[in-house]
């Protein structure tokens, strides 16, 4: 059986939003890999990590947004 440990992190604002701007990224290539791969076992692998990944962007987005608006979520580069 493996040992679960976890990791605490605490992050400021824009380090936060770069996360999950990056985890988003990360959740659109591997749904892409899932959609689109011809060989079953890498569309698997790939819809496999993204349930993972989009769970831990649930997590991650849900926190992040109690704490600094929903603005957190907002990956544009216009300026406002």
């Amino acid at each position: 059986m493996a040992n679960i440990r976890e990791l605490e992190v605490k992050l400021n604002d824009w380090e936060a939003r770069y996360v999950l701007e990056a985890l988003s990224r990360e959740m659109e290539r591997l749904k892409a890999i899932n959609y689109e791969s011809e060989d079953e076992d890498e569309a698997a692998d790939a819809g496999n990590d993204f349930m993972e990944i989009s769970s831990l962007y649930e997590n991650v987005s849900k926190n992040a947004v109690k704490i600094f608006g929903e603005q957190i979520l907002d990956f544009s580069r216009e300026k406002l």
